[in-house]
């Protein structure tokens, strides 16, 4: 019975069939539309990628450089503590530097990283 009634639904469907030429172009259009979106996929990832190798060499560089600085910063500090009293609420600053140092260090290149990300993704815009 649900046979008939699937038979008696498509009896009477007849499409209209567009030309082989005309099917034809459609189909180009369309292949050139997907190969067009498919290069600016391409393009888009490559300049994600490259703003990305960017932004990992700028992080690093300040990292490095700030971490460079961190004998002498502990020197100034050994000699600032000397002079603080020992109820100061300075003192434990001083006596936890390291940690407040290395804290800021990683914010400064995180910092860095994010706006090397961000410069380079609008320098590297694709012209259109």
């Amino acid at each position: 019975m649900e046979d008939e009634k699937i038979k008696s639904l498509f009896s009477n469907y007849d499409p209209e069939l567009s030309s082989d030429a005309s099917f034809m172009s459609k189909l180009e259009r369309n292949l050139d539309t997907v190969e067009i979106i498919r290069k600016h996929t391409s393009e888009v990832r490559s300049r994600y990628r490259k703003a990305l190798a960017f932004a990992a060499v700028a992080g690093f560089i300040v990292g490095y450089l700030f971490s460079l600085t961190l004998p002498y910063l502990n020197k100034t500090i050994a000699n600032w503590k000397l002079s603080l009293a020992n109820d100061s609420f300075c003192i434990t600053i001083a006596e936890n530097f390291s940690i407040l140092s290395w804290i800021i260090i990683a914010g400064a290149s995180v910092f860095a990283a994010l706006n090397t990300y961000e410069l380079s993704l609008s320098l590297l815009k694709t012209k259109q």
